[in-house]
């Protein structure tokens, strides 16, 4: 039997692009909210933590896939996200993460010809 040595190890992970917001989400079975370290910085979703291996007595394996101990997740984003809005949910062996685009920066577009037009004394 091949066991691996201990290493991170990479959960399954699903990244959604729509309209106004990115979601991602990750399949990682066992764990708490409060187990999980997700960091955004720039355009940069760290996602982080551990997974605790369940006591059993007398184990021989036969088969060894699921991966316990540290896992880390690094993303790079497609656009900023809106750090105010971001929000992470855990529910049913699924970490939920909602990215919410930041609104693009506002170019006010001005029309010099109209103005000049407006202020010429007749």
């Amino acid at each position: 039997m091949l066991i691996r040595p201990n290493r991170p190890f990479n959960p399954p992970t699903d990244v959604i692009e729509q309209v106004d917001k990115l979601t991602v989400i990750v399949e990682i079975a066992g764990m708490t909210p409060g187990d999980f370290n997700i960091s955004l910085q720039s355009r940069r979703l760290t996602i982080s933590g551990t997974r605790g291996k369940p006591q059993i007595q007398h184990q021989a394996y036969h088969q060894v896939e699921i991966g316990f101990g540290e896992f880390r997740i690094e993303l790079n984003l497609p656009w900023t996200a809106n750090r105010d809005g971001v929000t992470a949910t855990y529910q049913q062996g699924f970490l939920q993460i909602e990215l919410p685009r930041k609104p693009a920066e506002q170019v006010s577009i001005v029309d010099l010809n109209a103005e000049e037009q407006e202020q010429r004394p007749l």
